[in-house]
């Protein structure tokens, strides 16, 4: 069988020389197999630039909890200035300019490699909900991820909720413009590392039942705008990788199985086809675990999902395809693709060369078995 390879984005900061040579390593190490896009992040560190030039907007932002972003803990929090009004040009990415370039630059490069006709470029696009909340939230959801009563309690998430719609009209605003002016050669990797965490952290509170259709209402109401706008997506979760450690630890694939079913209800309601998820299996330095319980929820998720087995590690290509063959086991079918846990960015170049390596060896794992 033939899974994709699919790279969740980052590579090391020695080798992010610039767009064509970010690209030009995707392609090079992926052997001529099928790739589900080839990346090419504009930010190395997710949003850490975003979050960092919301000063130039300072007659609408105010710094209310200063941060370095040394760790989880020390990322900062801003509010909207009283008798200011919030607007999408306050929260936009800005990109669609530097989203042509990175097209101009990866035709160039199509236009040399024959195996990459019809692969399109692949863009990181936070989910609106995981911007409103890093923007005001900031290390109150780095610590904790407060939920349940939390939230209702905490300033900081109340106000990354009241002002969620105005980040949602922003992204879409520009994934619009870059559909118009550009076609159908983006596929943005929709990341929400907010959704995975706060189910986690939800099911240690026993609090799933309240959590998961808050969630999966907001993703899959984000999803369905998307494809209204014709804009093609691929779903990331995420457990936080921020210096190669994950926010929370999981128990098993429980949480995301919960949210990918409900939010797999709401877009079939509503005409919306499910895309690829991307589902991490390993989280921060710590590889796939290697229990089938880890992998038994699988059994409930949806069939319409395309999931990529994010099983990959740089460590052990056997414990790598031993992870894999345990998730394809429990979800009763072959993988979409096959992906790390996470970016390459907080890897080592060499690293991240084996975890490409490995990732492309598990594309083709069962094609001897073909007649």
């Amino acid at each position: 069988m033939t899974r994709f390879a699919h790279y969740v984005g980052t590579l090391p900061a020695e080798l992010m020389t610039g767009d064509r040579a970010v690209m030009q390593w995707f392609a090079d190490h992926s052997e001529g197999r099928p790739v589900t896009a080839v990346p090419c992040d504009l930010d190395p560190d997710w949003i850490f630039d975003y979050l960092r030039t919301r000063k130039q907007h300072a007659d609408v932002f105010e710094i209310v909890r200063a941060g370095e972003y040394t760790d989880y803990s020390d990322f900062p929090s801003y509010g909207v200035r009283p008798g200011c009004t919030l607007e999408p040009r306050h929260v936009s990415m800005d990109r669609v300019e530097r989203i042509g370039q990175v097209l101009e630059t990866f035709e160039a490069l199509r236009s040399d490699r024959p195996e990459l006709a019809g692969v399109k470029v692949q863009i990181s696009q936070p989910n609106p909900l995981d911007l409103a909340m890093f923007v005001f939230a900031g290390a109150a959801v780095s610590a904790g991820l407060p939920v349940g009563p939390a939230v209702r309690g905490s300033r900081f998430v109340v106000d990354a909720l009241r002002h969620l719609p105005v980040f949602t009209e922003a992204v879409l605003q520009e994934m619009t413009q870059v559909v118009e002016r550009y076609g159908d050669r983006v596929v943005f990797q929709v990341e929400s590392p907010i959704a995975l965490l706060s189910m986690v952290k939800a099911e240690q509170l026993r609090s799933q039942w309240a959590l998961a259709p808050l969630v999966a209402r907001q993703l899959a109401g984000f999803l369905g705008r998307m494809h209204e706008v014709g804009a093609e997506a691929i779903v990331h979760l995420c457990y936080g990788d921020y210096q190669h450690k994950s926010l929370l630890t999981p128990r098993s694939l429980t949480p995301a199985v919960k949210l990918l079913r409900r939010t797999a209800r709401l877009l079939n309601k509503q005409g919306t086809r499910l895309p690829p998820v991307h589902i991490p299996c390993a989280y921060g330095a710590e590889p796939a675990p290697l229990d089938p319980r880890f992998y038994a929820p699988l059994r409930k998720l949806d069939a319409e999902w395309r999931v990529i087995a994010g099983v990959v590690s740089p460590d052990s290509r056997e414990d790598s395809a031993r992870a894999l063959a345990l998730f394809e086991e429990a979800a009763g079918r072959a993988a979409y693709g096959v992906a790390t846990a996470c970016g390459l960015g907080r890897c080592t170049v060499d690293a991240a060369k084996q975890a490409v390596a490995t990732t492309v060896s598990l594309t083709g794992v069962g094609d001897e078995r073909q007649p």
